[in-house]
């Protein structure tokens, strides 16, 4: 044997472990492969239904905060009537005690300088 021919016989050797090798390291890794596919397309298949309820969940959610909304402004309109009828109450109740509050005053004051000056007349007659 020539030593080309043992360099060649090495080198088929050679090759042929790496070739082994990497058959017997890339089996496992295409099975690690296939799992993790078959992982994800599962993963996929359980997220959906979840996204989707979400989604109807946050749809339900937005007509609520509309309706909300509506009876916010519902309650509003009414404070304000409820405002505007108080002041009207307050005037019309306010307004005649108010006047008959000052005619009794008048009048008491008018009581008291009219008593007042009949006892001068009787003190001075």
């Amino acid at each position: 044997m020539t030593a080309i021919e043992i360099v060649g016989i090495i080198s088929i050797i050679l090759i042929s472990v790496f070739s082994l090798i990497g058959i017997i390291i890339s089996v496992p890794l295409f099975k690690m492969l296939v799992r993790l596919k078959n992982t994800a397309e599962k993963i996929n298949d359980s997220i959906m239904p979840i996204a989707e309820d979400l989604n109807i969940t946050v749809k339900k959610l937005n007509d609520e905060i509309g309706t909300i909304g509506d009876l916010t402004e519902s309650v509003s309109s009414i404070v304000q009537q409820l405002e505007k009828v108080t002041k009207l109450a307050r005037l019309l109740i306010t307004s005649p005690v108010v006047k008959i509050v000052s005619t009794a005053a008048g009048f008491m004051s008018a009581m008291s300088k009219n008593s007042n000056k009949n006892k001068e007349n009787k003190e001075n007659n």
